[in-house]
């Protein structure tokens, strides 16, 4: 893969991701939860107009200037960061929402391991823009890393989301066999 590619991949995948988060703001019902993922939804898209700056420069020959990302989003409720206390207790029939949850987790997984990978080949990637005066690879590996932290701490936190759900959720719609 070259960088290119790598952004573009990169980039279609903080589309999907700030896609899921707007239907589901959009979707929910709970109060907490819509903003939690309207706040999501808009941190997608802050990395996916950064991603887009870079692929701009790189398909224009120029140096790439690697941005710092401003963090939009503090899940500070460590127990349940996205939906309401209420909302646990009405879980009966809330299949999509725990769907979400779950293509969310599998959406933000593969862009921390993505990222990690582009941050791994950043030297390769850069080494003829280097030759000609453009990008420095540690700028660049650290943008990657840096967004794969931000994607892992998204992964952290809808994997609380679901251990502060999942049982309620068993047993309000007769999963579990007690």
């Amino acid at each position: 893969m070259d960088l290119k590619e790598g952004l573009e991949q990169a980039m279609r995948a903080e589309i999907e991701g700030r896609e899921l988060y707007r239907i589901a703001s959009e979707q929910s019902a709970d109060e907490k939860a819509k903003e939690a993922f309207a706040y999501l939804s808009r941190e997608e898209d802050s990395h996916f107009e950064a991603l887009q700056r870079l692929y701009g420069s790189y398909l224009e020959g120029e140096r790439m200037r690697v941005e710092t990302l401003p963090r939009l989003i503090d899940f500070s409720d460590a127990e349940s960061p996205i939906f309401s206390e209420t909302f646990k207790k009405q879980l009966a029939g809330k299949h999509w929402e725990m769907s979400v949850l779950s293509i969310a987790m599998r959406l933000e997984r593969d862009s921390v391991l993505f990222y990690r990978r582009l941050a791994d080949e950043s030297e390769v990637f850069t080494a003829r823009a280097l030759s000609e005066g453009g990008t420095d690879p540690g700028e660049l590996k650290k943008f990657f890393l840096e967004l794969a932290e931000w994607e892992s701490s998204h992964l952290d936190s809808l994997q609380r989301e679901i251990v502060f759900l999942q049982d309620t959720y068993w047993e309000e719609n007769n999963f579990a066999p007690f």
